[in-house]
């Protein structure tokens, strides 16, 4: 580029500025690119796996109204329905209320068929199957408890009267969901007395085509009766999860748009300075020919490289320090294979160079406007 060396001149002409302005830009960039990937992770939790072919079968009423058993015969009539598994959320924890994991109470026989993206060593889940006090667990929560295949561990009750006393049998491994625990729907059973309800059933449907058309016929099976539901798919079911914990999407990027906001002001006042400091030298170059197009064009090159500088650093120091700490543990498993997204990286690139014109505009074009005599008057 023709005029490489004199935008570098001027980028670096105040470095102690310039290192505080990107360093700055840079922690907000990190701040952000944090808030974007939650949200990615939160609306990518269902897409991979083979969790496209599995419907949540829930209460109409609310997600804590339980469900009879009896509803899973009428289910299982249904064409296009190849299995149905019981799934209850238990809600416990290990030793201290900060352990807190997810844990469910499931159809041992059925959990193969039905979540079949789970993937365990075939004589763990014999073994997981032959004890009915035995436990399947994720292996991000065997590395965060230290635990090994044999264990014997107890839970912590806060919903139903017992503590779940359990022996390890098996790992299983996912992409998504590697932080859980689960164990046998007739231990959780025999423990509560016989209940027969239960919060959710999940189906593996034949035909994923055919969801939809199950879905309305499930839900219009029991549209008139004493417990009516509602049937949706895994992506759905885990939006509708995540919404009981408020409208996070629009809070975090609420938050997300604040911080760049402040960046423009941030930028905005320290590209003021930089012009108001060159006004003479604007000057002087327009005298010895310098077009004003030019000038322009120069002065927000030179903006924008400092806003883009400052959000690459904080978007991919963002990416190495998450690829680093283990979220899925500071969270509780919550945030598993946590890590900032190219897309993430993307985003914040082209919202620093948007934040470099509008932050540099006006005080570039209100240099260089100025006449040569009234910039050669001006004293900075």
């Amino acid at each position: 580029m023709k005029f490489a060396k004199l935008i570098i001149r001027n980028l670096f002409r105040h470095k102690l500025r310039l290192f505080f302005t990107t360093l700055l830009i840079g922690f907000i960039f990190f701040f952000v690119s944090f808030l974007l990937s939650i949200l990615y992770a939160f609306d990518n939790y269902s897409d991979q796996g083979k969790g496209y072919n599995r419907l949540a079968v829930q209460s109409a009423i609310s997600l804590a109204t339980a469900l009879p058993y009896s509803h899973e015969t009428k289910i299982r009539q249904i064409p296009g329905v190849a299995d149905v598994c019981k799934l209850q959320w238990i809600g416990a924890y290990y030793k201290d209320p900060r352990n807190f994991f997810a844990n469910f109470a499931v159809d041992h026989d059925r959990m193969a068929t039905v979540f079949d993206d789970y993937i365990v060593d075939p004589k763990e889940f014999e073994a997981f199957k032959a004890d009915r006090q035995g436990a399947l667990v994720g292996d991000e929560l065997m590395k965060r408890f230290k635990w090994k295949i044999g264990d014997r561990i107890t839970l912590k009750r806060q919903i139903f009267p017992y503590d779940p006393e359990l022996t390890i049998r098996g790992v299983y491994h996912h992409p998504i969901n590697k932080s859980a625990l689960y164990y046998h729907m007739d231990y959780h059973n025999a423990a509560v007395g016989e209940w027969n309800v239960v919060g959710t059933f999940w189906l593996k449907v034949s035909d994923p085509a055919k969801m939809a058309a199950i879905s309305q016929q499930i839900d219009g099976m029991f549209k008139n009766s004493e417990y009516p539901t509602e049937t949706v798919t895994e992506k759905e079911f885990q939006k509708s999860f995540m919404s009981m914990m408020g409208n996070i999407k629009l809070l975090f990027t609420s938050i997300s748009l604040c911080a760049v906001l402040m960046v423009v002001l941030l930028a905005a006042i320290t590209m003021s300075m930089s012009a108001r400091e060159r006004v003479t030298e604007i000057a002087v170059l327009k005298a010895i020919g310098y077009e004003k197009g030019l000038l322009l064009t120069l002065m927000l090159t030179e903006f924008v490289s400092v806003t883009l500088l400052g959000g690459l650093a904080g978007s991919l120091g963002a990416k190495v320090v998450f690829s680093v700490v283990n979220m899925a543990e500071k969270t509780s498993g919550f945030l598993p294979n946590f890590s900032v997204p190219a897309e993430v990286i993307v985003k914040a690139a082209i919202a620093s160079v948007i934040v470099g014109l509008l932050s540099g505009g006006l005080p570039a074009l209100r240099a260089t406007r100025l006449s040569v005599v009234d910039g050669l008057r001006r004293v900075v």
